[in-house]
């Protein structure tokens, strides 16, 4: 199973300035104690940073994560190289403007629900850590600075979906990427290949090999609309049909059904980590890797908009959990 099978070791870490308190949905570090007989009081929101790595709390069932538009030098840090990783696919491209964008999704789903997503987003420079790889191809051979800073992102997800686990029962994380592929199309990822992508709906619902490679497994088996697996991945209540209709060009959704023989991202570690894949886990997880128009400083807002659009669209027609 894949979380006994990748054991992140637990840095402890001073929260400096924490306040926690709540209204509502949040952290249930920051609800007041008794149950709703006692009086609320207004959710103040938290961040903190540790070594370039950027966490804000939240009061609403989702997730963002942002792990490869950094640009800041750390301390300390070892510079990753192919010859002293371990990694297979090496790599440390600048997901340009995905911090930005981040930002940007942070603000809209505020402005639009009242409530804030979790946030996690690194300004280390990828040539440092590799935050979407494993430890030991994340970072470089004896360099335990660099190996501290991808437990912090790390150790953050974890708290990030225990929190949302213990106060809503089931969330989505949402892996922010970028890509400069000649298809102008946000890559949604779930952790199934494109070939897989090709095949028919009967095809994918008539074998169980692909619900367990899902992403979003347990919403498959967890969901208020009664949906399917085909129905969830690329019907048209799925994550892609919503960002298509607000707007976004994208892969998979009900009219764009799979990349065929296109470049395509499929999703990494955070997602297949953190997401219910081999049905582990109350969090779903997507990788989505946009395109690098949708990411200029002209679209950015459009692009955040309508994918906050999407998103509390499909909590709200999915998710067991108040609306947002």
């Amino acid at each position: 199973m894949k979380k006994l099978r990748e054991v992140l070791v637990v840095t402890t870490f001073l929260f400096v300035g924490f306040i926690f308190v709540s209204c509502g949905k949040s952290d249930p570090e920051q609800q007041s104690q008794g149950g709703n007989d006692k009086p609320q009081v207004e959710f103040k929101r938290s961040e903190n940073t540790n070594n370039g790595v950027i966490y804000r709390t939240g009061n609403a069932p989702v997730i963002f994560s942002a792990p490869h538009g950094g640009t800041s030098e750390g301390t300390n840090l070892t510079v990753r190289t192919s010859s002293n990783c371990s990694d297979p696919d090496f790599a440390t491209v600048r997901d340009d403007k995905t911090v930005e964008l981040a930002n940007m999704i942070d603000s809209i789903f505020f402005a639009k629900t009242g409530k804030y997503p979790y946030m996690i987003i690194a300004n280390v420079s990828r040539k440092y850590v590799d935050f979407n790889r494993k430890k030991l191809y994340a970072c470089p051979r004896n360099a335990p600075n660099n190996e501290y800073v991808w437990d912090v992102y790390h150790n953050w997800i974890k708290k990030a979906e225990e929190f949302v686990e213990k106060e809503f029962g089931s969330g989505l994380l949402l892996d922010i990427h970028g890509q400069g592929h000649a298809v102008k199309q946000v890559e949604i990822g779930y952790c199934l290949s494109a070939s897989e992508l090709d095949l028919s709906d009967s095809q994918l619902s008539g074998d169980s090999r692909y619900l367990f490679d899902f992403s979003m497994n347990r919403l498959v088996d967890n969901n208020k609309s009664g949906s399917s697996f085909v129905d969830i991945l690329r019907g048209p209540y799925s994550l892609g049909s919503l960002m298509y209709k607000n707007g976004l060009a994208c892969v998979p959704h009900s009219q764009n059904t799979s990349p065929g023989d296109l470049p395509y991202f499929n999703g990494g570690y955070i997602t297949y980590m953190y997401g219910s894949s081999e049905d582990i886990g109350m969090i779903d997880a997507v990788q989505l890797e946009f395109d690098n128009v949708s990411r200029r400083d002209e679209n950015r807002k459009k692009t955040a908009t309508a994918l906050v659009e999407a998103v509390v669209e499909f909590i709200n027609k999915h998710y067991k959990v108040d609306p947002l």
